[in-house]
């Protein structure tokens, strides 16, 4: 047991926890481990929900202060998750409640806003106050931003409010324009590149005019800075042969390869952020009509058609390989791993770090599909606008960047083909 909770605290330090939140994460670990121990259990394959049951009793008759329980909950239910996605258990060591079951909705529940918010919080009870629990209730429930958009925001945020903890600021309105340069200077001598430099200075916008919008500043000091320049650096690209090798590279002989052949060849096909990928449920796919309806960022729904190769893929693998993957279970999703569970982000990557090597691509990441499919349709005609619609972008300078592809493309072959070049 102690092998697992090792492995899980290392993760979360290498991701950049911040240090109290480690050790908090180091306690609650070792009194659930401790716990389990005296009952008996020597691996994680042996507890059984009715044991969690009963440790979440001890924690409520301990009278314990409300977003004490909530931090030690939400850490075991971000372990749990840990260990479902490395197979050591079957099922969550804390079911969701009903009224919180797993849908296609990309808004957090708010137990996942909770886990969220304990994780980030440091040990002092003032640390993180009350206006960045509003903030990112705003976020979440006002803009309905992503998972990973929320997660983003306050991972940025915490970083900024430890850095004013060693300022010794105790509030917003301390912050001034010296303070915030001297944060954007350390960031840099850190080491962090200019683009992160930029989303974090993104986020701090964000968040100062919503402490404007509710009258919490008389004066917006971020909107005196300027963003870090950054180099345009233009999107990898396979060649339509290259993805030809890739989508022939899965062996459709087996149900997994016969869900890796409708993974690659749907995701080159609709151009889906990975996310939305995995996400699918079988509500969201159309057979009959050829088409797949992901929700995206801010949870907009989409109509993205699938040509007649992904469309028939897909269709052999929802009646031969995703039946035999269940193994007499139900899930709504359409993509699931060996043990019939929802399919992850990581276990995609996964899964394409082993085509690509079969296919002789290096260093390929799902979202060189998606600037594949975006590159080879603008190449071949499509309309700009309608390349924004199936992206799923919001505003059409995002879907701009490819017009600098195709201006590239063009550029060699007018130098190849031109008399006097």
């Amino acid at each position: 047991m102690l092998a697992e909770a090792e492995q899980f605290l290392r993760d979360l330090k290498e991701g950049g926890l911040p240090a109290a939140s480690w050790e908090a994460c180091v306690q609650y670990l070792g009194e659930l481990v401790a716990f389990l121990q005296n009952l008996g259990r020597s691996s994680w394959e042996a507890v059984c929900p009715g044991d969690l049951e009963r440790y979440r009793r001890t924690l409520e008759d301990l009278n314990l202060p409300a977003r004490s329980l909530e931090q030690r909950l939400a850490v075991l239910q971000r372990f749990s998750d840990f260990l479902g996605q490395r197979g050591v258990i079957s099922q969550s060591l804390l079911p969701p409640a009903p009224e919180e079951e797993a849908s296609p909705s990309q808004i957090l529940s708010r137990s996942e806003l909770q886990a969220l918010l304990a994780g980030l919080a440091e040990a002092g009870p003032d640390y993180l106050d009350q206006t960045l629990e509003e903030f990112y209730h705003h976020l979440r429930v006002e803009r309905g931003l992503a998972p990973l958009t929320l997660e983003s925001y306050a991972s940025d945020l915490q970083d900024f409010r430890e850095f004013l903890h060693q300022e010794g600021l105790t509030s917003w309105e301390e912050v001034t324009l010296a303070h915030l340069q001297k944060y954007l200077a350390q960031l840099a001598a850190r080491g962090l590149a200019a683009a992160s430099r930029a989303r974090r200075l993104s986020a701090l916008r964000q968040f100062f005019r919503f402490l404007q919008q509710e009258e919490k500043l008389e004066a917006n000091p971020v909107e005196l800075l300027d963003s870090p320049r950054l180099p345009l650096k233009l999107p990898k690209v396979l060649s339509e042969a290259e993805v030809e090798a890739l989508l022939a590279a899965a062996d459709a002989s087996t149900p997994l390869g016969l869900r890796d052949a409708a993974l690659l060849e749907v995701l080159y096909a609709t151009g889906l952020r990975v996310s939305e990928l995995v996400s699918l449920t079988l509500r969201q796919v159309d057979l009959r009509r050829g088409v797949v309806r992901p929700l995206g960022k801010g949870t907009k729904e989409r109509l993205v058609p699938m040509v007649p190769q992904a469309v028939a893929k897909l269709q052999r693998y929802l009646s031969e390989g995703r039946p035999r993957l269940l193994r007499g279970r139900d899930s709504p999703y359409v993509f699931l791993n060996s043990r019939g569970g929802r399919l992850t982000r990581q276990g995609f990557w996964k899964i394409l770090r082993s085509y690509a090597a079969k296919a002789n691509l290096r260093h390929l990441s799902p979202h060189v599909l998606r600037h594949s499919f975006a590159t080879h349709l603008l190449s071949r005609g499509a309309n700009l606008r309608v390349l924004q619609l199936l992206l799923g972008h919001a505003d059409l300078a995002t879907t701009q960047i490819y017009t600098h592809l195709e201006a590239q493309r063009l550029q060699e072959a007018h130098r190849k083909a031109h008399p006097r070049s």
